[in-house]
């Protein structure tokens, strides 16, 4: 086992951690865009195909979840005033979970369901690696707020999902699942989604959405509805699937109260914000909001048998996965540049002129990243549901331009982290208008920084 790294209360590990999974996060999102472009006649018709099941996993795994857990060993930190428990546990899990991820989605696109097994074993041990973690971070823990508490849901989730998907593997060389089995795949796909994906972006905007809009946190009317609203409802569509139907609707319905107390905050806290301007990335999770509306609609009239079929699935699929991907997009426009600062220029804060967050960022390709993406998730769900191949291949198209984008932005931001290479941005600019960090002094190393300078600056303060 790996030996704890030995930090304070409320710093986090190394800045590099967090980036290396959000970097191969982002690489996995383009390589999924541009999947969904080539996909095209797959996605016209049946889900339940061995290329659309790479491409799924691609985006739930690569991109979602390899975003999530990298985010959340800088955020807990921040959130929830812990010290991550091991920084050098957390490089081996990235290390096993690229291979897994690119070994699982290898053998789904070849259909080769042996090696997939493998595959999926090797993603469990990941996965293990990183709840265990977040257990021994979260050990002795007693201020169980609202976000606590849905972080712990989260991750009861994320392993349902993972033993979920692991039998399902194993049953495709060994049957022994009882039972039809698409009601377990369903089950499983709504896990990953509601248990796992939902519950955390709940827990981290509640948090920090507040911080970086300026806005109140949520009300106590609409914690108790998300918190209770998945944590009665995602169970409940989950054994309605799977064989107790009358549970099905009432979970949806308990789900799509959670989610829509969700949508009702951020709209209340934009509308009350004291932040004058709103950047990309703010934009980013403030329209993502937006998709959970015909999401909860959609999901709803399945569960209640007024709509169905595989094209209405996938479009229930790519509207889900648009709130999901929107949200990450805006959180890593506002993650990224911080820890590249944090790393790059927070040791000579206060000593030299350095760059502040916003001076770091790409605006036109955040700008850029934001027309396309938001442009092309709705381009995707209305073509899927007319099932025209070169519809769906044009809205793929236009998504993968957008995540070129925002890979653009990304890669611009990170060339801070070695401005002797060749091309990389320099600093200081060659502009009358230099702005320092002097009025505010930063720590002589990134492990000093106290946790409260860390949220100022990541709420683009400094």
């Amino acid at each position: 086992m790996s030996r704890p790294v030995r930090t304070r209360p409320g710093r986090g590990p190394s800045p590099l951690v967090p980036l290396a999974y959000l970097i191969c996060a982002a690489a996995a999102f383009v390589v999924a865009s541009l999947g969904v472009a080539w996909l095209g006649p797959e996605l016209a018709g049946h889900y339940y195909h061995p290329r659309l099941l790479a491409l799924t996993h691609t985006v739930t795994l690569g991109w979602v979840t390899l975003a999530i857990m990298g985010a959340s060993y800088q955020l807990i930190p921040i959130v929830l005033e812990r010290p991550i428990w091991s920084e050098r546990l957390a490089r081996w899990q990235l290390a096993i979970l690229a291979v897994a991820l690119t070994g699982m989605v290898a053998h789904f696109y070849l259909g080769s369901w042996p090696g997939l097994a493998a595959a999926a074993i090797l993603l469990a041990v990941g996965v293990v690696f990183h709840l265990v973690n977040v257990g021994m971070t979260l050990r002795s823990f007693t201020q169980w707020t609202f976000t606590a508490r849905l972080v712990v849901l989260a991750y009861g989730g994320l392993a349902l999902t993972a033993v979920f998907g692991l039998a399902l593997a194993v049953n495709r060389i060994w049957p022994f699942l009882p039972g039809e089995f698409f009601p377990i795949l369903h089950a499983h796909v709504q896990l990953a989604l509601l248990g796992w994906v939902a519950p955390m972006i709940l827990a981290v905007a509640a948090r920090v959405y507040p911080m970086f809009f300026l806005a109140p946190a949520p009300r106590r009317v609409h914690s108790v509805l998300q918190l209770h609203g998945l944590a009665a409802g995602v169970p409940a569509v989950v054994l309605g699937l799977l064989g107790v139907p009358a549970l099905l609707v009432a979970g949806a319905l308990g789900v799509a109260a959670a989610l829509g107390a969700h949508a009702a905050w951020v709209g209340e806290m934009a509308w009350r914000r004291r932040r004058p301007g709103l950047d990309w990335g703010l934009r980013f999770v403030l329209t993502a909001t937006a998709f959970l509306a015909p999401a909860a609609v959609l999901g709803v009239a399945m569960a209640a048998d007024r709509l169905a079929g595989p094209r209405v699935a996938v479009a229930y699929a790519v509207v889900a996965l648009g709130w999901i991907s929107l949200t990450i997009v805006g959180m890593m426009l506002k993650i990224v540049p911080f820890l590249v600062w944090y790393h790059a220029y927070s040791p000579r804060a206060g000593r030299e002129p350095v760059p502040t967050l916003t001076q770091i960022a790409w605006p036109r390709a955040e700008g850029l990243a934001y027309l396309l993406l938001t442009g092309g998730v709705v381009l995707l769900a209305a073509t899927v549901l007319s099932g025209e191949a070169a519809w769906i291949r044009a809205a793929g198209a236009v998504l993968a331009l957008g995540s070129l984008a925002f890979a653009g932005a990304l890669v611009r931001v990170l060339g801070h982290l070695w401005p002797s290479a060749p091309g990389a941005p320099t600093w200081p600019p060659h502009s009358p208008r230099l702005r320092t960090t002097r009025e505010e002094p930063g720590p002589r190393s990134p492990r000093e920084e106290p946790p409260r300078s860390a949220s100022r600056v990541l709420a683009g303060r400094a």
